[in-house]
C-alpha cells in the first residue's frame, strides 16, 4: 500500500459511500486514479466489503452484553460459532485463550429478552458449558489505521 490508498482508506473509513470524485476532490488527484487504487485494493483483498452501521437503539436493543462462554472441547468451535451466528441477537463471536472459550457480543431488547437468550438458546447448544454474562456499559470503537504498519 502507497500513502494514497492510505488516504483513500482513512476516507472511506469516515464515509464508505464517498464517491471516487469526492475523495479525488479531498485529495487533489484525478477520480480515475482513485477508482483505479479502490479497485486494486478491492482485488487484493484490502477492502473487503461496505456495511451500513445500524443503531441497534433505534431498533429497539437497548442492552449490550458480552457473553463468556466455556465450550465442550470434544465439540467443533466453528460449528458452535455458526450456531450462535444465526441467532438475531448475536453480533460477534472471538475465539479466544484464557478461562472460556469464546466471547459472544449481542443486543437484546431488555433484560426478559437477555434471560430468554442465555437460558432458552446458548444453555440448549451441545458445545455450551458455562457462561457469564458483562453488560457494556459504554463502548468506543477506533477504526484500524495504517500507521501501526
Amino acid at each position: 500500500l502507497d500513502e494514497l490508498d492510505g488516504q483513500i482508506l482513512q476516507i472511506l473509513q469516515q464515509n464508505g459511500r464517498a464517491s471516487h470524485t469526492e475523495i479525488a476532490r479531498q485529495l487533489g488527484v484525478g477520480h480515475t486514479r482513485v477508482r483505479d487504487h479502490i479497485h486494486r485494493m478491492e482485488a487484493v483483498g484490502v477492502i473487503t466489503g461496505y456495511c451500513a452501521t445500524i443503531d441497534p437503539l433505534a431498533l429497539g436493543y437497548s442492552i449490550h452484553a458480552i457473553i463468556h462462554v466455556s465450550v465442550d472441547q470434544q465439540q467443533d468451535f466453528d460449528e458452535f460459532a455458526a450456531q450462535l451466528l444465526a441467532m438475531d441477537e448475536v453480533v460477534e463471536i472471538f475465539n479466544v485463550t484464557g478461562e472460556f472459550d469464546a466471547l459472544v457480543r449481542i443486543w437484546v431488547r431488555d433484560f426478559r429478552h437477555l434471560r430468554e437468550f442465555l437460558y432458552g438458546k446458548i444453555s440448549e447448544l451441545p458445545a455450551h458449558q458455562n457462561t457469564v454474562s458483562s453488560m457494556v456499559l459504554a463502548n468506543q470503537v477506533k477504526p484500524l489505521t495504517l500507521s501501526g504498519r
